[in-house]
């Protein structure tokens, strides 16, 4: 979207008022998922675009497709709403709501016995197919996102807002394929699993797969040979080559173990890592055969940054690489190069497994890889092929932070402030979305609004995005060159903290956070007490002596200065990526020595740091390094 002239300021300033006031009406359902509710909306712009008195435009009824998400409308029709649709399709995660045709999504089987022992056999079928699919290397929708998208879909169908949940699911995962089926109770102890797989795409069905019949004591026969008919039927119309592939998988987890998983799966996908650990472990525990519980235990321990134990179930992971599908082999190779410091590794296997499988977390894990390695410009182009308000990305406020980081760097702040505006409409429970639009206006320089969302941040429970987004604020407005706004709220930052409660300003958090205003504030002796504070409770905490040694070569106690980075560059322990050797980088360019700052810099990126946050672009640690060609180099996006 060009920013001069304005085409939303352009196309109001072109039409009548009451129909740009019916316009912005469309722009504000502009979520793809809400075309349809527009509908009602299109005759009445059709209406108004017509000259009183004249012929109706065009002989065919305004029409909205559903699934193509293709309007029929005149070609007048189409000149009057075109600024509008150019502004939606350059929203963050705009991109095509098509299905594939040649993408598979298995659904979870309905439970229609009437015992409710069985609800778990309906997951455990989907599971299995799934698994049976992405073995064939046939691009399938993973499981964890057809679950929770399913999940959804079952919601918003109770709730009366979906009839076609079949429809909906491959909306939701872009999936053109859905197989889909339920599970009933026959005569004595048996169960019968009938099975359709449909053409979403066109709305028509594909076909019924043979029911398969076993008794319930041998459910995981049941399950398996339900697998091998639906592979067999894809076949047909896909590869022949699928039912061979479908048999290195073996037998399907136990039912305790799968009841171990599920109940982990829930808590991961409310993000509840810690919690979700012991289930994972447990489900592993319970069946040794069950890979996909220790992948789920892996990312947990990763994103709880307990990389020791991460590792540990990475080892016993790699034991299972014959048998793993191409899909998570290439998430194996992703974690063990980002356990090794490998960004670019990393990067090299996450992309495999996003190609594999598109719309999934792994293409959000691309992106993330790609900041990391100094990429925002292929970050923003994995985030951008996501929608944020469907699929894996649905309720997931972290798609929000990384997009706006990968905006911010590239510059692009009206789009960034754009992004974290929709951040907040979507997650307004939270400082997330406040904290990415403070970001955005300090570095637009609209100092007038930042006060206002930082009014606004500063009320939420969440401390987190309070920390940050004042010190942000006061950084990038420092670093935009608009000093006494950032004086200002700097004042108003550090009168928070010594106005927040007892128990929380004892805390290293607040404490950590506090000295660096402080510092900010040119009250280096005291931010200089603190760090020695916190290193003396904590005298193994990389962070506090880096922190301590940066502020003491700023005021030139260089002896001290060069005392902490000695005691970082003899630190000896796994797991910290560069972080140690990040910090005498900056204490070295604080001491004057630009040249050997810059070449620390590039060996701790070397040892695996990552480029991956905001901070890197204007932290205070960077200040003496300004301007320093080298320097500039060691910032400039690679990709």
């Amino acid at each position: 979207v060009t920013q001069t002239p304005d085409p939303v300021t352009k196309y109001r300033e072109s039409v009548p008022p009451a129909l740009a006031e019916l316009v912005m009406k469309c722009l504000e359902k502009k979520a793809a998922d809400r075309w349809q509710t527009a509908e009602e909306l299109l005759p009445q712009l059709e209406a108004l675009a017509t000259p009183s008195g004249t012929t109706p435009i065009g002989t065919e009824p305004i029409s909205v497709v559903t699934r193509t998400r293709k309007m029929a409308i005149g070609a007048s029709a189409v000149a009057v709403i075109i600024a509008v649709i150019v502004v939606v399709m350059e929203l963050p995660g705009g991109g095509s709501l098509d299905l594939n045709s040649d993408h598979v999504v298995v659904a979870v089987f309905r439970n229609a016995t009437g015992d409710p022992s069985l609800d778990l056999l309906g997951e455990r079928i989907g599971d299995w197919i799934t698994q049976g699919v992405q073995q064939a290397a046939l691009p399938v929708t993973p499981w964890e996102m057809a679950w929770q998208s399913w999940e959804y879909v079952q919601s918003e169908a109770e709730a009366g807002r979906v009839r076609d949940r079949v429809g909906a699911f491959a909306e939701e995962t872009g999936a053109g394929v859905v197989v889909s089926g339920a599970v009933y109770a026959t005569e004595g102890d048996s169960l019968e699993v009938r099975v359709r797989v449909t053409d979403a795409e066109h709305g028509v069905l594909l076909g019924n797969v043979d029911p398969v019949r076993g008794p319930r004591s041998n459910a995981s026969e049941v399950i398996s040979r339900v697998q091998q008919q639906v592979m067999g039927f894809l076949a047909v119309r896909f590869d022949e080559r699928f039912t061979a592939s479908a048999n290195l998988l073996g037998d399907p987890p136990t039912f305790e173990a799968y009841q171990a998983f599920n109940e982990g799966m829930d808590r991961y996908i409310r993000y509840e890592n810690e919690d979700a650990l012991p289930f994972f472990h447990r489900a592993f525990e319970l069946d040794s055969t069950f890979v996909a519980a220790l992948r789920f235990a892996l990312i947990c321990h990763w994103n709880l940054d307990d990389h020791a134990q991460a590792n540990s179930v990475l080892e016993v992971w790699t034991t299972f690489v014959e048998t793993l599908t191409e899909y998570e082999r290439a998430w194996l190779e992703h974690f063990r190069a980002s356990i090794d410091g490998n960004r670019q590794g990393a990067l090299v296997a996450i992309r495999r497994a996003a190609e594999i499988a598109p719309a999934s977390k792994a293409v959000y894990n691309r992106g993330h890889s790609a900041l990391l390695a100094n990429r925002p410009n292929e970050a923003l182009q994995a985030f951008r092929s996501l929608d944020p308000e469907r699929g894996a990305m649905r309720g997931w406020v972290g798609y929000w932070d990384y997009l706006t980081i990968a905006l911010h760097q590239l510059g692009e702040h009206d789009r960034e402030l754009e992004a974290a505006r929709r951040a907040h409409e979507l997650h307004p429970e939270g400082g997330d979305g406040l904290l990415y639009q403070a970001r955005a206006l300090a570095a637009l320089g609209h100092t007038a609004e930042l006060n206002e969302v930082l009014d606004q941040l500063m009320g939420v429970p969440d401390l987190g995005p309070v920390r940050s987004g004042l010190e942000d604020a006061v950084l990038i407005l420092r670093a935009c060159g608009h000093t006494d706004e950032a004086e200002g709220i700097l004042q108003e930052a550090i009168n928070w903290y010594k106005g927040r409660p007892s128990a929380e300003v004892a805390s290293p958090g607040h404490r950590w956070s506090y000295a660096w205003m402080l510092y900010y504030a040119g009250d280096h002796e005291e931010a200089k007490r603190i760090l020695s504070d916190l290193i003396e409770e904590y005298p193994d905490n990389v962070e506090y002596r880096g922190g301590r040694g940066f502020v003491a070569a700023t005021e030139r106690d260089s002896a001290l200065a060069r005392e902490d980075s000695e005691w970082l560059a003899n630190v000896d322990r796994p797991y910290l990526y560069g972080y140690n050797t990040f910090w005498r980088g900056v204490i070295a360019g604080a001491l004057s020595d630009l040249d050997g700052a810059v070449d620390i810099l590039w060996q701790a990126v070397d040892e695996g740091m990552a480029y991956h946050d905001t901070w890197f672009a204007w932290d205070a640690c960077f200040d003496p390094l300004r301007g320093h060609p080298d320097f500039q180099e060691f910032m400039r996006p690679n990709g």
